[in-house]
């Protein structure tokens, strides 16, 4: 696939006249990255608006503690550096690749101009950052109130969804998953997120892979993340 016909894939150009293609498509450009590459760092100047075509990308922050909290799991269509790019100031979240990705990269001025320009990238942009804001206004109504058994059953249901394939088994979150990642995106301790993946596991809602996190009961997890059990 060209890179025309990749952009036309995605979400956020639906609807963009075929006069206009011709303008947009040369504002793009192409990058490769490896696994455990950074696309960009946390303060970093925003250079540019990514969107990912293929592969995965975790973004995460570093806290004063010296380690790293993972903030969401991104994959195909989705817009890495938007807060930034729009703001002008740095970026909020270090962008590290999860497994081989390629982007489609506009700079940040070429960004601008296609927002002023085009009303159907610009009302795209502003729905990303609509779901991030709403995510995040999720993330803090479930630090609040929510069980930390629900508050890890919905991180779990969540990166199945962004970072997961089917197996026999079940749902495998195709990333690597650590206790201390666990407690870190559910705002608990590490001895309190082993205990409860722990108790999963007993009770057959989760298993371990090849070192890969399993959803083996995806109802019973959905269950629990909405606090029905």
């Amino acid at each position: 696939m060209d890179r025309r016909d990749i952009l036309q894939a995605l979400p956020v150009f639906a609807g963009l006249s075929e006069r206009d293609w011709e303008k947009v498509v040369d504002l793009f450009s192409e990058r490769q990255y490896q696994k455990d590459d950074y696309i960009f760092l946390e303060g970093e100047a925003p250079e540019a608006l990514f969107i990912i075509r293929s592969g995965k990308v975790k973004v995460l922050r570093h806290s004063t503690d010296g380690k790293d909290v993972v903030l969401r799991v991104c994959g195909p269509g989705n817009l890495l550096g938007t807060v930034a790019v729009f703001d002008g100031g740095g970026y909020p979240g270090t962008a590290q690749v999860i497994e081989p990705c390629v982007a489609l990269v506009i700079t940040r001025n070429d960004c601008l101009t296609l927002v002023n320009r085009y009303p159907v990238f610009a009302l795209a942009v502003i729905a990303d950052l609509g779901s991030r804001l709403r995510s995040s206004a999720e993330q803090i109504r479930s630090l609040a109130v929510e069980r930390v058994e629900q508050r890890i059953a919905r991180v779990l249901l969540k990166l199945a969804e962004t970072a997961g394939s089917d197996a026999p088994e079940g749902r495998v979150i195709e990333m690597p998953l650590t206790r201390q990642d666990v407690a870190d995106m559910t705002g608990t301790t590490v001895e309190t997120a082993i205990r409860v993946m722990s108790k999963f596991r007993r009770q057959e809602l989760i298993k371990t892979r090849r070192g890969k996190v399993v959803l083996v009961d995806l109802n019973a997890l959905q269950e629990i993340a909405s606090g029905i059990r």
